[in-house]
């Protein structure tokens, strides 16, 4: 029994998902397959490259995690997969997995060359289903990683930049906004317990636009309601929240947008 996580940007009104899910069950039958998330916005690679970051490391080691998020399908882009200490991950080269594969512990690419690992018609739109899920089934019933084609040492990532933080500020970058209009930073736990606030202090938070005041404060609850907060949230990043409110349109921001906290 293996189990197969798939995330994707398909939603759940056509077949896709249940065509990708059918391919794995036809090549490994007692494959356990559960859904991270078919909501990612469409073509949105950052936001599926957040999910599957923050989502991954609670599945079992073995685990093997599909991923298609892909607007560069029938390209040059290659189709690989990604070897962990904490599991496998298959999908397009795009940046999509490279967050996930580094929280996952990396330790070989190998791109999806070999026939026997795609079906032997393969539609030039849904390598989801011919590629990535067929490879996905093959692994899960017994081949392994290293059949699928040659090893490559170079992987796509996104272009985030590290935070940096100072005595006075702190530069990030937006990383994802959930389904609440929290925004959430690049700024991980590490550098978010240096920041030099106590809790109850007050945040100017700037953006390209906008100049807004904020608490630091460990929960939302914190905060009186309509009040925006700087908070450590949940998936282990700084995050930026109105209570009970929307701070994505407040802040007027969207992923990989460029954040300034001054003291």
């Amino acid at each position: 029994m293996r189990v197969v996580t798939l995330l994707s940007d398909f939603g759940s009104r056509d077949g896709y998902v249940a065509q990708m899910k059918g391919t794995i069950l036809d090549l490994c039958p007692n494959a356990v397959i559960t859904d991270i998330s078919h909501d990612v916005e469409r073509h949105n690679i950052q936001m599926g490259s957040f999910i599957l970051e923050t989502s991954a490391p609670y599945f079992p080691e073995a685990t093997i995690h599909v991923a298609v998020v892909d607007p560069g399908v029938g390209s040059a882009r290659k189709a690989i997969v990604i070897e962990c200490n904490a599991g496998l991950l298959i999908g397009p080269d795009n940046g999509l997995m490279a967050r996930a594969s580094e929280k996952l512990g990396l330790k070989s690419i190998y791109e999806i060359r070999e026939k026997e690992f795609h079906r032997t018609s393969v539609s030039s739109t849904f390598h989801g289903r011919d590629v990535f899920a067929y490879a996905a089934g093959l692994i899960a019933s017994g081949r392994r990683p290293e059949e699928v084609g040659p090893r490559i040492s170079k992987l796509e990532k996104l272009d985030v930049s590290q935070p940096k933080l100072s005595a006075k500020n702190l530069s990030c970058q937006v990383l994802h906004v959930d389904v609440f209009g929290n925004v959430i930073t690049n700024v991980g736990e590490e550098m978010f317990q240096k920041i030099p606030l106590k809790f109850g202090e007050g945040v100017e938070i700037r953006t390209g636009t906008r100049k807004l005041q904020a608490q630091y404060a460990r929960s939302y609850y914190e905060v009186d309601k309509g009040a925006m907060a700087v908070l450590p949230g949940s998936q282990g990043f700084l995050e930026i929240a109105i209570r009970e409110e929307d701070a994505r349109h407040k802040l007027d921001v969207k992923p990989l947008d460029k954040l300034e906290l001054r003291f």
